[in-house]
């Protein structure tokens, strides 16, 4: 599992993305451990999965109403769920992608998976636990999974 202390560079990620959006304020929460039999989320989930010397997967999950004003805040007229599912999968891929700068390029991220929902345990390694870390950005809460090794 990764050390904790590598958690910085996802949380770090995500203040990143919001502040391209607005400015207001992204509070992150103490990141705790999952066991991995249940999965942790909201209306919709990006899942990215991860290679290479590390393994295993990054996700990000937000409710619709979330998404929504997201879309609205960036102009965009069209909040339909294909805009908010894209929506997520750029969150994750932004996520995902910065913590390349962290970890190097061996470490490969696939294309987001975007699920209806919290994502299947399946994509979470049973032998291990998840970090959970909960968000919130203008009293709209999500959350970020990380689960590699």
């Amino acid at each position: 599992m990764v050390k904790v202390e590598k958690l910085g560079v996802f949380l770090s990620s995500i203040n990143a993305f919001f502040a391209q959006i607005d400015d207001a304020q992204v509070a992150v929460n103490t990141p705790y451990l999952n066991n991995n039999k249940t999965t942790i989320g909201y209306d919709y989930s990006g899942v990215i999965e991860i290679s290479g010397p590390l393994e295993g997967c990054v996700y990000v999950s937000a409710p619709s109403n979330m998404l929504r004003q997201v879309i609205k805040i960036m102009g965009e007229p069209d909040s339909s769920i294909t805009m908010m599912k894209d929506l997520l999968g750029e969150m994750a891929n932004t996520i995902s992608g910065n913590a390349r700068t962290e970890f190097g390029p061996e470490f490969i991220i696939s294309p987001p998976h975007i699920v209806e929902g919290v994502p299947s345990v399946s994509y979470l390694p049973k032998e291990r636990h998840s970090y959970i870390t909960t968000f919130t950005w203008r009293g709209y809460e999500a959350v970020i999974g990380i689960c590699i090794a």
